[in-house]
C-alpha cells in the first residue's frame, strides 16, 4: 500500500544491533552444540528473531496499517477510514499521539507534531463525517494547582 505518513512508532532494529545480535546467535548455536544446552538454542533462536523483526505503523488513503514482520512472515493488520468514529489529537513537546477510534476500542499511534496539518487534512479527505477532537500540552507544572479565580 502507499504510505503517507508513517508513524513514530514504527520500529527496526539498528544496523550495529543486528551485527551484535547476529554475533550473540552465531556463538549460543556454536556453544549449544559443544555443550549440547538446549537454552543456549533458545537464546540464539531470541537473537535471529530480533535481527528480522520490523513494525511499520502507516497512513494509507485506504486507512491505518500496521505491518510486522518476523520469523514466521508478516502480519498485516488494516483499520479502514470508513470504521474511524472519532479522533483525539494529542500533543506534548515535538510529538503528537493521536486515537483513532472504532467505538470503545481503536488505535493509538505516535506522530510528528509537524504533521498534525497533513493528518487533519487526511481526515478530511478519506473520513469527513469523523469528529475531530484536541488536548493540548500537558504540563506537570499545573498538576495539583487551584483555581485561583473561584
Amino acid at each position: 500500500m502507499e504510505t503517507i505518513i508513517e508513524s513514530r512508532s514504527s520500529y527496526s532494529t539498528s544496523k550495529w544491533m543486528k551485527i551484535f545480535l547476529l554475533l550473540f546467535g552465531l556463538y549460543c548455536v556454536y556453544s549449544a552444540f559443544c555443550e549440547f544446552a538446549l537454552h543456549k538454542l533458545i537464546l540464539a533462536i531470541a537473537a535471529f528473531y530480533g535481527i528480522i523483526y520490523k513494525k511499520r505503523v502507516y497512513v494509507s488513503p485506504e486507512g491505518l496499517v500496521k505491518e510486522v514482520k518476523g520469523i514466521l512472515g508478516t502480519s498485516v493488520e488494516f483499520f479502514p477510514w470508513q470504521e474511524v468514529k472519532a479522533v483525539t489529537f494529542s500533543f506534548k513537546g515535538d510529538a503528537m499521539m493521536v486515537f483513532f477510534e472504532r467505538g470503545i476500542t481503536g488505535w493509538k499511534i505516535l506522530f510528528k507534531r509537524e504533521e498534525e496539518a497533513l493528518l487533519k487534512e487526511l481526515l478530511s479527505k478519506y473520513a469527513p463525517e469523523v469528529g475531530i477532537d484536541s488536548m493540548s500540552d500537558f504540563s506537570s507544572n499545573s498538576r495539583g494547582k487551584k483555581n485561583k479565580g473561584g
